[in-house]
């Protein structure tokens, strides 16, 4: 069975720390799997303005220590979003990252946006999926030398838990990436009312799918689109939106093909922290932060992104409910309080088809660390 190490944050004295056993814990899984000057990609989310359930900067500031006393070069990473908001380019998501902590005297280690200035700074790696041959991931990540992801375990409203797998399948993906996983088909539709004329989507088109009509507003021709959403990434106005036509089932798979395609060729440099704390309902990405569903548990760390993602579930649902969260009925341990949250989410789906496609394996045997 695979180990998956948990911290709680019980600590009755300063050797109990949770940030110094969180030090330790980020030793033990970087032992023996990285090399001087090896460029660490510390993948996490920044949180969206308006939320505050992310991961808390002192967190990230032990797991970068823990780095550099290995002899790695740590950076932070994430990816810009598919949706228009405070970290849609990276401009703005440095400036969102900055203002929730994530400050050089705060977290020693430099920020980097994964897919660069727009999202389309990315690389294509082919896979053996059901969905994709190859996937779009972003940059920086792929040429990182080793990718330590840090996870805030949540709910989601698409994929129903919000794990390692989701932070990894969607959160490395470019931003064309992250369009492919949630719509089978992308078909750009500019909204005549939000069009200004200034012709940046017709310019990036790759395949003048997109032209002025009379009224000089762009306007598609179908049969030349290849649904790459460039032209989402220079839209300045919203004329062009996201399309989100994916079933939950079929976002999950697509989402864990991408995983495989992040981890294909990382072998041994890869690790996994998840924080179960603040456990909302919803993603790090909504403009707020709801009621937690559970009281904190604690964290955990894995070299096995399947494992992991499912002792986080396994402690979510064995914990009791909170009253005053978003939890309808599932207050007990043992119920579940994603699917009471997102009734059309089957969350499992996830692990399930990452085990199958090789991600790692579901049976693990936690410890106490």
């Amino acid at each position: 069975m695979v180990p998956v190490y948990f911290l709680s944050f019980r600590a009755e004295n300063e050797n109990e720390s949770v940030l110094r056993r969180l030090f330790a814990l980020t030793q033990r899984l970087l032992s023996g799997r990285i090399k001087k000057n090896d460029f660490v990609a510390v993948k996490l989310h920044f949180g969206e303005r308006g939320n505050h359930g992310f991961i808390r900067p002192v967190f990230v500031r032990s797991v970068v220590e823990a780095i550099r006393e290995a002899g790695g070069k740590p950076f932070l990473t994430d990816t810009n979003t598919l949706y228009t908001g405070f970290r849609h380019n990276a401009v703005d998501h440095l400036e969102t990252a900055l203002f929730h902590g994530f400050s050089y005297p705060a977290v020693p280690a430099p920020i980097i946006i994964a897919d660069g200035l727009r999202g389309n700074e990315e690389e294509e790696v082919a896979i053996a999926g059901k969905h994709f041959s190859t996937v779009k991931i972003a940059r920086a990540i792929q040429e990182a030398d080793f990718l330590l992801t840090l996870t805030h375990v949540k709910g989601h409203m698409e994929a129903g838990l919000g794990g390692a797998l989701k932070n990894v399948g969607m959160g490395c993906a470019a931003r064309a990436g992250k369009q492919m996983q949630h719509a089978e088909t992308f078909f750009p539709e500019p909204r005549e009312e939000k069009c200004i004329g200034c012709r940046r989507c017709i310019v990036h088109c790759p395949t003048q799918a997109l032209f002025f009509n009379e009224r000089k507003k762009a306007q598609l021709k179908r049969e030349l689109c290849i649904g790459c959403a460039e032209c989402l990434l220079y839209c300045p106005t919203e004329a062009i939106e996201p399309s989100w036509s994916s079933s939950s089932e079929l976002l999950q798979e697509r989402m864990v093909e991408y995983a495989l395609g992040v981890l294909k060729g990382k072998g041994e440099k890869v690790a996994f922290l998840n924080f179960i704390t603040d456990v909302s309902p919803d993603c790090d990405c909504a403009p707020w932060h709801d009621a937690a569903l559970i009281p904190d548990v604690g964290i955990l760390g894995s070299h096995d992104i399947v494992a992991i993602d499912r002792a986080s579930a396994d402690l979510i649902l064995k914990a009791p409910g909170l009253s005053g969260s978003k939890l309808q009925k599932a207050f007990a341990p043992g119920s579940d309080k994603f699917l009471d949250v997102h009734p059309g989410a089957l969350w499992e789906k996830q692990i399930d088809y990452a085990e199958t496609l090789g991600l790692g394996k579901k049976a693990y045997r936690l410890e106490e660390v």
